[in-house]
């Protein structure tokens, strides 16, 4: 049976432990904080894959540049962080072309096929998690934004076999959610699309994990790797030293900085994304709403209501910003009749691994026999999880994955 030790438990580390125990290898997971509880406990918990596309699109830095000093707009560079952003925003930039977008696109878009189903595969498995499939709802202030969107989202199911969009003109979008504001001018319809509570697939993968015999270890920091010619032997913790046949670092954003212990550079940086969540709300919404124009989300859950969107550059922390958050609100409130109220409601801000080319890392770290990397998924890390943790317990394994992850390789950063 092979050893095979996780360094991250977030919802990568933790499936990629599901697919690793359902396949035979014992798994240990050490997290330096609790589980599932940095970047995805906050996000939206959509799973659609048709909108998967690496971040770097074509035109974005002109766009980048006009909102660099608008804390309001949903791309957002901190100033003072430019001086440590450098590095990675000159590579970021030379991804924001046509070519780069396609092939990233097609990745992205062939491997996300797999999602749905990878979820239904773990619920059956009696992974206890809230899911519902209800669809996604494109909303739009702007009839030109939303032609757009319509004519993206058609080639998306042209070409890569995804769901086929339906176009709703503006009284079926208030049929569809009768909360939206008359500012709305229509809509999109994907069908056969799934939401879930991130919070509470993280809780299920771990109590599954637990049943699984996975060893779990929270609040317990990698503080040391140790290594002998190309093989990774053990990584040490303040309390004890864990040994394996295999190593997989899935540290999400805080991953370039293991990295570093074993000479391994890698470009990630941390994209915050901000959302509140109201429980209880008085205002009724029944699906996951993509507000198009403005880069944002609304999500209802049981007994509660999540507004997000944003992406903030401003380095590694967990800081609320006000006027970000402020930002999402005003966002929302175009696009509803009324501002979502209930009982409570908590502000929260996670941090995205970001890589300059916009695309997950996924396999053997170059140059060392047994340790591997599962990160950079931007923001749609909670919905690849699955997908990303069955290729890279197939990896570990068995040395190779049905599905073609050349443009996910670990060692595309050192021709750059």
């Amino acid at each position: 049976m092979k050893k095979v030790i996780i360094i991250g438990g977030g919802v990568i580390g933790l499936t990629s432990a599901y697919f690793l125990r359902k396949s035979g290898a014992e798994v240990t997971i050490i997290e330096k904080g609790e589980f599932g509880m940095a970047c995805s406990r906050g996000n939206q918990g959509w799973v659609c894959p048709a909108i998967h596309e690496p971040v770097p699109t074509p035109g974005l830095v002109t766009e980048s540049i006009q909102m660099l000093m608008k804390k309001d707009s949903p791309l957002y560079i901190k100033p003072s962080a430019m001086p440590q952003l450098s590095g990675w925003l000159t590579q970021f930039m030379k991804h924001c072309n046509e070519a780069a977008f396609k092939k990233g696109e097609e990745a992205l878009l062939t491997t996300s096929k797999h999602t749905l189903s990878l979820f239904n595969e773990i619920q059956k498995d009696g992974v206890d998690f809230e899911l519902h499939k209800k669809g996604m709802l494109f909303v739009f202030l702007h009839e030109a934004n939303l032609k757009k969107k319509l004519e993206r989202l058609e080639a998306v199911s042209h070409q890569y076999g995804h769901q086929k969009p339906e176009y709703k003109n503006q009284q079926e979008v208030k049929t569809l959610e009768p909360a939206l504001s008359d500012e709305v001018k229509g809509g999109i319809f994907l069908e056969n699309q799934y939401h879930i509570r991130p919070e509470s697939f993280s809780k299920g993968m771990v109590e599954k994990l637990k049943a699984l015999g996975v060893k779990l270890y929270s609040n317990t920091e990698v503080i040391d790797i140790e290594k002998q010619e190309n093989q990774i032997t053990s990584v040490k913790t303040k309390q004890e030293v864990f040994e394996a046949d295999a190593f997989l670092l899935a540290a999400g954003a805080w991953s370039d900085d293991v990295g570093k212990k074993l000479n391994y550079k890698l470009p990630l940086t941390a994209g915050k994304g901000y959302s509140i969540t109201i429980t209880n709300p008085k205002t009724e919404i029944d699906h996951p709403l993509y507000l198009g124009d403005l880069k944002g989300g609304i999500t209802p859950f049981h007994h509660a209501i999540r507004i997000g969107g944003t992406m903030e550059l401003s380095g590694k922390n967990v800081n609320i910003d006000k006027k970000r958050v402020q930002g999402i609100r005003s966002a929302a409130s175009h696009y509803l009749k009324e501002e979502i109220k209930g009982d409570t409601e908590e502000e929260w801000g996670g941090m995205r691994p970001m890589t300059p080319d916009g695309m997950p890392v996924i396999g053997a770290i170059p140059h060392l026999d047994n340790m591997y990397i599962c990160t950079g998924h931007a923001m749609v890390g909670l919905a690849m999880a699955p997908v990303s943790g069955k290729m890279i317990s197939e990896i570990i394994l068995t040395g190779q994955t049905d599905l073609n992850i050349e443009a996910f390789s670990p060692a595309r950063f050192e021709k750059s």
